[in-house]
């Protein structure tokens, strides 16, 4: 089992708490599967450009900035791996800059859930507080992605939440382990209901802009012809989709 841990900082090792926290977490996951393979990645390695909203994404299903930064390959990744902890640390109350880079650029990945079914962890560190808005925020933008987000992990180095080195924040990324592997074999169990109400609006908004499109004599955006092409368009729930994609997949 290929386990890909993005860590949403530039600095490495004993600098960078989240790291530090990171391959905590990955160390507990080795322990309850032997087989997992890691690879943690640091935005120092492939880094990651604004996204200038030109839009190429939605309609025409590619990003013209794929070729001048680490991105084409931090996609590759991220499909390619059987589950993702995504890590930041808190930057002005919410996620890092470098993550924000990234889930722009996966704005289309929202629009067709290209990540349907991808068990999931989030990570967030801070000094402080913002932790849990941060890790809120992030396992929403994955969920919306069709992630299957088994666990929040809302760290903080003082305070009284989740405090790295007590027993109450390693006991809860104890079980955070548990649940992302538990999410591996049941993905279906982790869709949440803000994904769920995502699916249930694009497919409705695309079946319009298809009839429209149609009558009209136009062509559909890449999104919605995605949509389509994944059978996602015939399907009434997101669990139905993700069945469909398992059997598809077998």
């Amino acid at each position: 089992m290929k386990i890909l841990a993005l860590v949403f900082a530039a600095r490495r090792e004993e600098k960078s708490a989240t790291l530090r926290m990171t391959n905590e977490l990955c160390g507990m996951i080795g322990r309850r599967c032997p087989d997992a393979a890691f690879e943690v990645l640091t935005m120092s390695e492939l880094p990651v450009q604004a996204c200038v909203g030109c839009k190429s994404c939605f309609l025409e299903g590619f990003c013209p900035q794929d070729g001048e930064d680490g991105m084409a390959e931090l996609r590759r990744k991220v499909k390619d791996c059987d589950a993702l902890i995504a890590a930041t640390p808190v930057y002005m109350c919410s996620v890092s800059g470098w993550c924000k880079n990234f889930l722009d650029r996966c704005a289309r990945w929202c629009h067709v859930f290209e990540l349907l079914g991808k068990p999931c962890l989030v990570l967030s560190v801070t000094a402080v507080s913002g932790s849990e808005r941060a890790a809120a925020y992030l396992s929403e933008c994955l969920e919306v992605m069709g992630c299957a987000v088994a666990a929040r992990l809302p760290l903080q180095r003082q305070g009284d939440g989740l405090v790295i080195g007590g027993e109450k924040a390693r006991a809860a990324m104890e079980s955070a382990a548990d649940s992302l592997l538990d999410a591996v074999g049941h993905p279906e169990q982790y869709l949440s209901e803000l994904a769920e109400g995502q699916f249930q609006s694009l497919r409705q908004s695309y079946r319009a802009l298809e009839t429209f499109r149609t009558l009209t004599g136009q062509s559909c955006p890449d999104e919605v012809n995605t949509f389509r092409r994944r059978g996602l368009m015939g399907c009434a729930s997101l669990r139905e989709a993700l069945r469909q994609k398992g059997r598809a997949e077998a």
